[in-house]
């Protein structure tokens, strides 16, 4: 019985071993790709079964839901974050990442309401089949989540999939959007946000997906300061300024957006027909190309996590022939004068359904 046993021993050694060799092999020679990070993932999480690490009873001893959530999601690598001696998370990630994602991580207190925490508690709702597209992600930190993470990590079923990132960079010209998985930059394209500053700088993850949507609401139109004041005293809520700028509110119904990943309230990045991309020209989303647009929607998933840089301090806004820029401070309107947002609780809950939602993205 012992010779058996001791060479069960040496036989489960050598597979882990073998398994940590042959990802690392992968890992140093094999091009990054999302196939090639869930396959490296999965032999991480084979070799760690092999151990006996994903047997490990994890305890919390913390009487609070949120520390131990984030202790379930550090050890289910959906957090792919360090833990200092003492046992605080921070946001030195796992993998050399750009110093743009560092800078964003930093800039948020580690609390419940962390895009980055939230994130991944929807990522592991997805993976845990709870949430598919077409239906509103809610993530909530209560005792039922740790249940659930609790279980998962007895089983020891770990994070399937890369960890991904979207930056989107706004520029009056060479708008791009980058996903990152792991770190690194696996895909690029160029990209349309909104005019008149109207895609605000931040940190988001995705909460609702469809790959077939309709969108209505309003758009702005640049108008002159003397068209302004006129619709002003006879039709104060058709305008308002926007970035500096006096604008119309106009109309919009789109039907057939393809590829719609919701991060910020009304704000999506999905694909709209234009005959360029690459500058400001929606009211708010961020615009791709289609077969980009197909990419990033079917490589990506609720909870990626979506930053926005380059509103603050540029001039974005595309001119438009026949309507003149305002003077300098002639367009100081507290508020814009805008058909509110609808909430974001008021989405379709179906799989596949077409919504009408007012994210204030035009064609026109």
């Amino acid at each position: 019985m012992k010779f058996k046993a001791r060479r069960f021993y040496i036989l489960a050694a050598s597979a882990i071993i073998i398994l940590i060799l042959f990802t690392a092999a992968i890992e140093k020679y094999m091009p990054s790709s999302s196939k090639t990070s869930a396959l490296l993932n999965k032999l991480k999480s084979a070799a760690a079964a092999l151990s006996g690490e994903s047997s490990v009873h994890l305890e919390c001893k913390s009487t609070a839901e949120f520390p131990c959530v984030v202790k379930y999601l550090h050890y289910l690598r959906y957090l792919p974050v360090s833990v200092s001696s003492s046992g605080k998370y921070g946001y030195d990630f796992s993998f050399p990442v750009p110093k743009d994602l560092q800078k964003a991580a930093d800039s948020y207190k580690w609390n419940p309401q962390n895009p980055f925490i939230l994130g991944a508690i929807t990522q592991y709702i997805e993976a845990s089949g709870m949430l598919h597209d077409g239906e509103y992600a809610k993530p909530q930190i209560n005792g039922k989540l740790l249940s659930e993470l609790k279980k998962s990590a007895e089983k020891g079923e770990f994070d399937p999939y890369p960890w991904k990132w979207i930056l989107v960079r706004q520029a009056a010209k060479g708008e791009i959007v980058e996903l990152y998985e792991n770190g690194r930059k696996v895909f690029s394209s160029p990209a349309n946000t909104g005019e008149f500053a109207t895609t605000p700088d931040g940190t988001w993850y995705v909460f609702l997906r469809f790959s077939s949507t309709a969108m209505s609401g309003l758009s702005p139109s640049l108008i002159s300061m003397k068209v302004y004041e006129s619709l002003k005293l006879k039709h104060p809520r058709m305008v308002g300024c926007l970035d500096g700028h006096p604008v119309k509110w106009v109309a919009y119904n789109d039907s057939g957006i393809k590829y719609a990943d919701y991060f910020n309230g009304g704000i999506a990045l999905h694909y709209i027909a234009r005959s360029r991309y690459g500058f400001p020209q929606s009211a708010g989303c961020v615009e791709l190309p289609y077969d980009n647009a197909r990419f990033l929607h079917k490589n990506i998933g609720y909870g990626t996590i979506v930053t926005v840089l380059g509103t603050a301090g540029r001039a974005a806004t595309k001119q438009k022939s026949g309507a003149a820029a305002s003077a300098s401070g002639a367009c100081t309107q507290a508020k814009v004068q805008a058909k509110p947002a609808e909430s974001p609780s008021s989405y379709s809950a179906h799989k596949d359904k077409t919504v009408t939602v007012n994210d204030k993205n035009s064609s026109s």
